[in-house]
């Protein structure tokens, strides 16, 4: 796992991931940004999706990434609805279904925002543990955690640092 203090949208990866609602709409966050730099056609198409899979928190679903340079965007979903708030054990969840998906689809290498720490209001901290948990010893797929203010960065340094 590689950190990064940067903006997610220029990641030159397979796969994007973004924290989304399980509704579509790209308002705020890691999701606007997205939106802006790759175009609004990915927000249309997401909602196209979650009409069809009707995706709850926890899930990950799956759209082309317009103009920005991954081939995917993963849209990890961390609240239903817009602005709701989240948990730890939904990011959790998100974590695993984003490693499947990545598997399922032979993804070599993908960068995360810290999802569900901004709008879905989880303590920056409390993500970082369970990113070190979950993603610390994937070797198969190339993860990148990006985030453009860098404290993400060094709180999950923090706890890269401790022994399990």
């Amino acid at each position: 796992m590689k950190l990064s203090v940067g903006d997610i949208t220029k990641a030159e990866v397979d796969v994007i991931v973004n924290a989304a609602n399980g509704m579509g709409p790209m308002g705020g966050g890691v999701a606007l940004a997205i939106k802006r730099a790759g175009g609004k056609e990915i927000e249309e198409e997401a909602i196209e999706v979650c009409k069809k899979l009707d995706p709850r928190p926890g899930d990950v679903y799956v759209t082309s990434a317009g103009a920005l340079k991954a081939k995917y965007i993963f849209h990890a979903v961390t609240m239903k609805r817009p602005a709701e708030p989240s948990s730890v054990e939904i990011v959790r969840k998100c974590l695993h279904s984003l490693l499947e998906k990545a598997r399922e689809m032979k993804i070599k290498s993908m960068a995360l925002p810290a999802l569900a720490t901004g709008v879905g209001g989880v303590p920056k901290k409390d993500v970082a543990k369970v990113y070190k948990e979950v993603l610390e010893n994937v070797e198969d797929i190339e993860i990148t955690v990006m985030d453009v203010s860098g404290e993400f960065i060094k709180y999950l340094e923090e706890e890269l640092k401790k022994t399990s």
